[in-house]
């Protein structure tokens, strides 16, 4: 019986030693860092260190809700071997271009007031882990470079004497003056209009509010307009008489009153733009695009009657 006993102990204890034997090595398959990364930035190409000979890409889920992210092509977003895989929505895209240790990530901005915040699965070698990031809002972005193309043909004048009010003025005086005539031109304004098919054209910006100086309006080598546009998803307007600004006068005889009318002469344009943003905490650069149309007076007239 004692022999027995003996013998079956003996067989156990071999047996789990070879169940021991027959489990992967545990291996810490990347840095602590990499468990909790907090970013207040996009980047691009940053390379991850996955130890293991022959790791994968298990899935790319969202922290909270635990929803697993889709490729480009409807499917879960996962990178079995060489090559990449992009989101569906383009924020993220994982990447392996040999055979190694080097995950590279590009991430683009998270322009929301809302962090962003995800899980990267890791199967190598039998063992599991996370790559989790917390994406925040970066503190202010500018514009650090732009581009403005005026698209071909699109350039059109007209004149019009469309919602111009015509004013009685007076000159009691005994002496010929300027008189104010500004009053017929009060509904007049500037019409500039940024659309775009990119999420992130107008999310990057600013509280406060943000102009750009556009493209000066040149006929015949004279500036007929140069000054500063608000950046903003769609229409913006902006008075011709600003308040507080330059009047419109004409000469009026001495002790006389005139009946005045007015015309306005119009130039449309319509422009691509690119611009090119800056994260001013980190340097991550990335690229905005869209259509710019602008209508702005470039000439006025008036006439007695």
């Amino acid at each position: 019986m004692i022999k027995r006993l003996s013998s079956l102990l003996l067989l156990l204890v071999l047996f789990i030693g070879c169940k021991k034997k027959d489990l992967p090595p545990e291996i810490k398959l990347f840095d602590d860092q990499y468990k909790n990364l907090q970013l207040n930035s996009g980047f691009k190409n940053n390379n991850f260190t996955i130890n293991g000979s022959d790791w994968s890409v298990e899935y790319v889920k969202d922290a909270l809700s635990g929803e697993v992210f889709l490729d480009q092509a409807g499917k879960p977003a996962i990178l079995k071997s060489l090559g990449s895989v992009s989101l569906q929505n383009g924020w993220l895209k994982l990447e392996r271009k040999q055979a190694g240790d080097q995950l590279i990530l590009s991430l683009e901005e998270n322009l929301s007031t809302h962090p962003r915040k995800f899980l990267i699965g890791i199967l190598s070698d039998g063992n599991r882990g996370q790559l989790s990031f917390t994406q925040s809002r970066g503190q202010g972005y500018a514009i650090v470079n732009k581009q403005i193309t005026e698209i071909p043909g699109s350039r059109k004048e007209y004149t019009t004497n469309e919602g111009l009010y015509p004013v009685t003025v007076t000159n009691n005086d005994w002496v010929a003056k300027y008189v104010d005539i500004s009053d017929i031109y009060r509904e007049v304004k500037h019409m500039s209009e940024f659309t775009s098919d990119d999420d992130n054209a107008f999310n990057w910006v600013n509280t406060q509010d943000t102009t750009v100086f556009m493209q000066d309006i040149l006929i015949d080598n004279k500036v007929y307009w140069s000054q500063s546009v608000p950046y903003k998803k769609g229409q913006s307007l902006t008075p011709y008489v600003k308040t507080g600004g330059g009047k419109i006068e004409m000469l009026v005889k001495a002790n006389s009153s005139v009946n005045v009318k007015g015309k306005i002469t119009y130039l449309s344009r319509e422009s691509d733009y690119s611009f090119t943003i800056k994260n001013l905490t980190s340097g991550n650069t990335f690229d905005v695009s869209g259509k710019w149309k602008q209508k702005v007076p470039i000439s006025t007239s008036v006439e007695i009657y």
